[in-house]
């Protein structure tokens, strides 16, 4: 009998939801990360290829592919909220929201990149 009171009590499928959780905010987390380091490294690029004249479609392309990213990302958050009744105009719409603009400001710098070095 004192045995079983020093046992810990388990919750079926715990550990199987727990690791579930973990894995969706590793996944959401680590595309956060992956987009904004990508489009700081992006808009340097598209700077320096726009001082020495040079241009690349990859990276409008690539700059394009991680605005539709975020674009689907809000729209995602923001249906979710509409869909649960909650305000989606708060705190977490400007951090999703300047998660969208540092791509945008990627895809723009590339651009004008792009169309400077243009004969």
């Amino acid at each position: 009998m004192i045995l079983s009171l020093l046992e810990p009590t388990v919750v079926p499928g715990l550990d199987r939801a727990l690791l579930e959780i973990l894995i969706i905010f590793a996944t959401v987390i680590g595309a956060v990360l992956f987009l904004s380091i990508s489009s700081i490294v992006g808009i340097v690029r598209a700077m320096r290829r726009r001082r020495r004249g040079e241009h690349s479609v990859a990276a409008v392309v690539c700059a394009l592919v991680a605005v539709i990213m975020a674009a689907i990302w809000l729209c995602y958050w923001t249906g979710d909220n509409l869909s649960q009744r909650h305000n989606p105009i708060d705190g977490l719409l400007a951090i999703n929201l300047s998660i969208c603009v540092l791509p945008l400001w990627w895809l723009i710098a590339a651009i004008r990149a792009q169309t400077s070095s243009l004969p």
